[in-house]
């Protein structure tokens, strides 16, 4: 049998050519900058995407609603309150980081100081039960958060938009809710996973076998365009590479639209499913889901019968 080993290459001290301290980061320096600059770009969407769509959670609030769509109109009304929501959204992750650093840092700097990383061999029950209970500790945590987040997209969101009021102010007035009816408000929830499951499934497969269709024909283009760019002689440049980051965007832009698309009457399900259900504990916003009744109008008053002239 032959020896198929394959050979490494070696640096000082037997180390390989990945290692990590063979790297000179002084190559970097150059491109720090722009390094930064990309990190900060990058930062700067995500704040922007998170301040948009808490915007956007009111217009929907309201489309649904009054079975209305004003772009324009929803996003100067309902951007206050939107703003409040995005301030909301940047603290709730920021606590929830903080919550999870400590969750997991103090469990493992409280195993290092006592010594169970130095053999962990020799400690393997401790280390296996603090493993058990610091998963069942983050999964009760990752429940809370998202409990937390449903609770003020599904309920703050409406009365912030019915009585123009911030997001703490609105806990306020749902927490008394919350506490009279812990039934109904469990059960919402776990019909939300319930139709949150059935709903990824069913537009998951539709959203699938749309790309198949769209991707084909985009591939298809691409390999033309890719052979006959090299039939021609073009080599990737500055030119040609911005070229490509353009259609890239393009061609993004348009499967993202396709799955907004796909997703807006899941989307509005939910929706109309958080009014009713809000609607009927909650007046505000229920003299508007379900509307008393109007009174039929009076019925026309009775011709009076012609007058019968006594016969001289």
């Amino acid at each position: 049998m032959g020896n198929f080993n394959i050979p490494q290459s070696r640096t000082r001290g037997g180390r390989g050519l990945l290692a990590l301290g063979d790297f000179d980061w002084r190559t970097l320096l150059p491109w720090l900058p722009w390094i930064l600059a990309a990190i900060l770009l990058l930062f700067l969407l995500i704040f922007l995407w998170i301040y948009v769509a808490s915007v956007y959670r009111f217009v929907l609030f309201d489309s649904v609603l009054y079975d209305r769509c004003e772009l324009k109109g929803c996003w100067q009304r309902w951007e206050p309150c939107g703003r409040s929501y995005f301030y909301w959204n940047i603290a709730f992750a920021v606590i929830t980081w903080i919550g999870l650093c400590v969750l997991i840092g103090v469990p493992l700097l409280l195993a290092w100081r006592a010594g169970l990383f130095r053999h962990p061999d020799q400690h393997l029950a401790p280390l296996i039960l603090g493993g058990v209970a610091l998963f069942f500790l983050l999964l009760a945590f990752f429940v809370v958060v998202a409990i937390v987040g449903l609770f003020a997209k599904d309920f703050c969101v409406p009365i912030m938009a019915m009585e123009n009021v911030g997001v703490l102010d609105a806990w306020r007035r749902l927490l008394p809710i919350l506490a009279t009816e812990k039934l109904a408000f469990t059960g919402y929830v776990l019909m939300k996973i319930v139709l949150a499951i059935g709903s990824a499934v069913i537009f998951g497969i539709i959203t699938f076998v749309a790309l198949m269709i769209l991707l084909i024909p985009l591939g298809i283009l691409g390999a033309i365009l890719f052979f006959g760019g090299k039939a021609i002689g073009l080599t990737f440049s500055v030119a040609t590479l911005s070229i490509l980051v353009v259609m890239g965007g393009i061609v993004l832009t348009g499967i993202f639209y396709l799955i907004a698309l796909i997703s807006t009457p899941a989307m509005v399900f939910f929706q109309s499913y958080v009014l009713h259900f809000m609607g009927s504990r909650y007046p505000p916003l229920g003299t508007v889901v379900f509307p008393a009744p109007q009174e039929p109008p009076p019925p026309p008053p009775l011709d009076a019968p012609p007058m019968i002239e006594p016969a001289i």
